[in-house]
């Protein structure tokens, strides 16, 4: 049972994940409902629980979950600008997988603040900041403990 914490958390990222999928792609033509919040939360609170471990690979996420988030939002804002050139537009689709990885499976969040998906974004990856400053205070924590 030593990876039970982890299958848990990747099992929330599931739902969440295909909860809020077509809310998070039709928004604001689909709304968030509380469904979809409470699945955000879930996965929220078992992400905050699994930092305490002190993961490599989930400290790896987080940061690219920072970094998803600051590209979604600065493509978003400047998106406009970037369809009259072809290499600016290819550069403006790089943002959808990271949406979709990063940003999908916390937007429940959104009914909260109903922001666009542009600036929801830029604050979740304050949120995986979060989990990435909590990933090393636990670990420096453990280290000065043994």
């Amino acid at each position: 049972m030593k990876y039970k914490h982890l299958l848990f958390l990747i099992a929330s990222y599931i739902l969440a994940f295909s909860v809020n999928l077509m809310p998070s792609i039709m928004y604001p033509d689909l709304k968030v409902d509380g469904f979809n919040l409470l699945v955000t939360l879930l996965f929220m609170f078992l992400l905050l629980l699994y930092s305490r471990r002190g993961s490599k690979k989930l400290k790896v996420f987080a940061v690219l979950g920072v970094i998803s988030g600051i590209l979604v939002f600065f493509i978003t804002t400047f998106e406009h600008a970037m369809f009259d050139n072809i290499i600016l537009d290819s550069i403006a689709s790089l943002q959808y997988p990271f949406y979709l990885i990063f940003i999908t499976p916390v937007f429940g969040g959104n009914i909260l603040f109903d922001l666009s998906y542009g600036s929801y974004s830029l604050l979740m990856s304050l949120f995986y900041g979060i989990i990435f400053v909590f990933i090393i205070y636990f670990k420096k924590k453990d280290e000065i403990s043994v």
